[in-house]
């Protein structure tokens, strides 16, 4: 058949597939089943034409006219689905419980050094309150002889709003900076800073313990804290992940292990912050709320753990592939 007889015998289904092509793009529901069916035989047409039209043609207007048309229904045709929020979420809940079950080793290691050195001080200050002032930075000595009067001070509505606002801005600042930190030092600086908050906290619970009010402390910070904490230890693990990369980078390249460890700090960071986030308005409203009772706090604050065990230890599992993580 020659260029004149295609053109004039194909045209009028160019400039229907073109019209299809323009509907779907604003959308699939637009276009009913006798319609759906009519582009996918135009789409098919379209593309035998211009494997005709490109052999024995010279006239290259029509060539890139009709080269244009199948490009386009064929992005049409086989775009990937746009996902919705549901499984946008799902996906997102998927990749932060792989990472944190494939760098768990790094998690508890910024566990052990922060709870390890929480230990230390307390029994170094516990056995000799002179050791105290290694521990303690001259400026919280204000903040430990509020935490021994053993109250909070009842807060009204807008105070708690505006303290859940500090906490969700402040804390997951200090999560990127301990992040950021622990990446450019690949690991040490989460040792650090693991270690100094560890021995900090330690002290307190020591000067707590000393005026019988070590379950207040406690019981006061685990609601918020169960997420808090560990959402400081998993945005700092990233550095370790990095750390191990550039010590053991296996069969790989050094720079290529780095690359992907890179990508894994990146999830494990914006697994961290979300849970510092959730941890606001938990420490705005509930945690520091004379009118809660201790136990209260207390159940609240297993319920809480326990919710993120199961969800970091069982989350999309099944779909992992064998000996994956």
């Amino acid at each position: 058949m020659d260029e004149a007889a295609i053109l004039a015998k194909r045209a009028e289904g160019w400039r229907r597939l073109k019209e299809l092509t323009e509907l779907s793009e604003s959308g699939w529901g637009r276009l009913s089943g006798d319609e759906l069916t009519e582009f996918v035989r135009l789409y098919r047409q379209a593309s035998g034409d211009l494997s005709t039209m490109v052999a024995q043609t010279s006239n290259a207007d029509v060539v890139d006219y009709l080269n244009a048309l199948v490009a386009r229904a064929y992005g049409q045709l086989y775009q990937n689905p746009r996902k919705g929020v549901t499984q946008i979420v799902s996906e997102g809940l998927a990749l932060g419980a792989r990472a944190v079950r494939q760098y768990a080793w790094a998690v508890w290691l910024c566990a052990a050094l922060f709870f390890g050195s929480a230990a230390f001080s307390f029994a170094m200050v516990s056995q000799a309150p002179d050791y105290r002032e290694f521990f303690v930075p001259s400026g919280m000595e204000a903040l430990f002889d509020h935490w021994k009067e053993g109250e909070f001070e009842a807060r009204e509505g807008g105070e708690s709003v505006a303290m859940t606002a500090f906490y969700a801005s402040n804390n997951p600042r200090v999560g990127v900076l301990m992040n950021a930190a622990s990446l450019a030092t690949f690991g040490l600086g989460t040792a650090y800073i693991s270690w100094v908050n560890g021995s900090i906290f330690g002290a307190l619970s020591a000067d707590m313990a000393s005026v019988g009010l070590l379950g207040f402390l406690l019981t006061s910070v685990a609601p918020h804290g169960v997420s808090e904490i560990w959402g400081f230890f998993i945005a700092g693990a990233g550095g370790f992940a990095l750390g191990r990369a550039m010590l053991c980078p296996g069969r790989r390249t050094r720079s290529e292990a780095i690359r992907l460890a890179g990508k894994d700090a990146f999830v494990l960071l914006m697994v961290g912050l979300v849970m510092i986030i959730i941890a606001a308005p938990i420490e705005g409203f509930f945690s520091f709320n004379p009118a809660v009772p201790q136990p209260v706090k207390a159940v609240f604050a297993v319920f809480a753990l326990l919710a993120w065990w199961v969800y970091f230890s069982g989350y999309a599992k099944r779909s992992e592939a064998p000996g994956a993580g």
